[in-house]
């Protein structure tokens, strides 16, 4: 290359730089930094305030598992600055969704609200809550078939057995207490049906809890004894809309007398549980007619209630008018002296 100069051409080297390439590379380098430095401080400065995002979100499932075809609900709780709250996003997988409640104030600095999801078959649908890109929550829900598992309850005594309380629990294949039942017996009603309702199909243990006087044998304190099943507990397949266990009870021989003691009864007739104490037509001495009146032995005892009686009410309010004056006269004395002196001078 030949370049111009006073003296006239000279030779410039081909390895030489041009200087205005030079200036072009420079620019465009430093503008090159300055973008990827502003680059750099929004995406901390993004990250940085969604770290910083002034609440917390939950989501659960009301219940699990729900039956196929039903509509599962999901709470959605906001905690934190709740005033002022953003639009969320609701994804669902493996599910419809089919409706939103929204997002209202329950407490201070927080707010609830409902998911409903829907499933026609058996599996899991999960829901997502999201604010733009960013998941904040998620929560699943099992659809399976449901069912109901009825524990009947015998007592194989007399027909003045006493009142009694027998609890079972349900337990599941995985060992699980699903749910605790409480079956009542007497005389009058030997037989009690208690259920567990909305299980999932499978397999199920149903054991009765043993108190300090029930047995599986009369032996020791024994009061009762489970006569059927003999180990207290049977398990049963669930796989229908419901299926039932049967328990038998009876009281071991040689107890203490358990008979329930019948009250006062002018209604009931003879010939039923509980008979009549009083014949038909006779009054029981508690509901006499008369009145109360002071007799010559012991003085009459106060009435009931916490009311007082006319007279006694009137000659209270007239000792508090008499005392409310005197307490007032010495009062209005001075005030009449005070007054006079006044006037004198």
């Amino acid at each position: 290359m030949f370049g111009n100069s006073a003296r006239g051409w000279r030779a410039i080297p081909a390895s030489a730089p041009c200087p205005g390439a030079m200036r072009v590379a420079a620019r465009l380098s430093a503008l090159s930094l300055m973008t990827l430095l502003i680059l750099g401080v929004a995406a901390a400065f993004g990250a940085t305030a969604r770290a910083a995002e002034p609440y917390t979100v939950t989501v659960s499932a009301a219940s699990d598992p729900v039956a196929p075809g039903a509509t599962a609900v999901f709470h959605v709780r906001v905690e934190g600055q709740t005033a002022n709250l953003p639009s969320f996003a609701y994804d669902v997988t493996g599910g419809t969704l089919a409706g939103v409640a929204s997002l209202d104030p329950t407490a201070a600095n927080v707010a609830e609200g409902a998911v409903f999801v829907s499933r026609d078959s058996a599996g899991t649908a999960t829901l997502n809550v999201r604010l733009g890109s960013t998941v904040l929550a998620t929560s699943s829900v099992r659809f399976a078939s449901l069912g109901s598992l009825n524990v009947r309850v015998t007592l194989n005594a007399g027909i003045d057995a006493a009142a009694r309380t027998w609890r079972y629990e349900v337990v599941s294949a995985s060992g699980q207490v699903v749910a605790t039942l409480t079956a009542n017996t007497s005389g009058d009603a030997p037989v009690s049906t208690v259920t567990a309702k909305d299980l999932p199909f499978g397999f199920y243990t149903v054991r009765q809890v043993l108190g300090g006087d029930t047995r599986t044998a009369c032996d020791g304190n024994a009061f009762y004894v489970v006569q059927a099943p003999v180990s207290a507990e049977t398990t049963v397949e669930l796989a229908s809309a419901e299926t039932s266990v049967a328990f038998t009870i009876a009281p071991c021989p040689g107890i203490p007398d358990l008979e329930v003691s019948i009250p006062i009864d002018t209604i009931a007739q003879p010939g039923t549980v509980g008979d009549a104490d009083v014949e038909p037509g006779v009054t029981p001495i508690s509901e006499v007619r008369g009145t109360r009146q002071e007799g010559p032995g012991e003085p009459l005892p106060p009435a009931a209630g916490n009311t007082m009686t006319a007279t006694t009410s009137n000659a209270n309010m007239l000792l508090l008018l008499l005392g409310g004056l005197g307490l007032l006269a010495p009062g209005a004395t001075l005030l009449v002296a005070a007054q006079r002196t006044r006037r004198e001078k």
